[in-house]
């Protein structure tokens, strides 16, 4: 009888274990996510927090609007010394007033740096709608995604502006 409790003793608790492990692999490993801030439509973009809003995010037909915003907590890897970041603008809707996806380029940019003293506290990123001076009036969406190269994580963002 000593034997059998003491195997009950061992058993169950690598049982458990198995049957956890087992669990934690059918579960959908966690998604990974960048913070977006700092979103802003524009008139123009000069350089890293360098930009002018646009007051109402209004604009007439014609003009060009900018978007600017900032990606957080992207991962960085170090190399020799040295920290390399890489981020990918990989999704770029514009929406016109009825909810028609007017423009949707994918992986249109990436900021690649290779040779960082020191880990960014964000990286920027921008976008470009150039109107038309026949484009309905009324109110645009964006939404953009931006995924990090080295971890996988993705970020969100949305934004409206206005056509008069």
């Amino acid at each position: 009888m000593q034997k059998a409790a003491l195997l009950l003793v061992f058993v169950l608790p690598i049982s458990l274990a198995v049957w956890t492990v087992g669990c934690a692999q059918n579960e959908a490993p966690p998604t990974l996510k960048l913070d977006i801030r700092n979103v802003k439509i524009c008139s123009n973009i000069n350089y890293m927090g360098d930009y002018t809003v646009q007051p109402d995010a209004t604009f007439d037909r014609g003009d060009g609007v900018w978007l600017y915003f900032e990606a957080r907590s992207m991962t960085a890897k170090r190399v020799d010394g040295k920290f390399e970041c890489w981020l990918k603008f990989s999704d770029f809707k514009i929406f016109d007033p009825n909810g028609d996806m007017i423009e949707h380029p994918v992986d249109i940019g990436d900021i690649h740096e290779r040779d960082l003293d020191e880990i960014p506290n964000y990286i920027w990123l921008w976008g470009f709608f150039g109107s038309a001076t026949d484009d309905a009036v009324g109110q645009y969406s964006w939404e953009f995604t931006v995924k990090d190269e080295l971890s996988g994580a993705i970020g969100t963002g949305s934004a409206n502006f206005t056509l008069k």
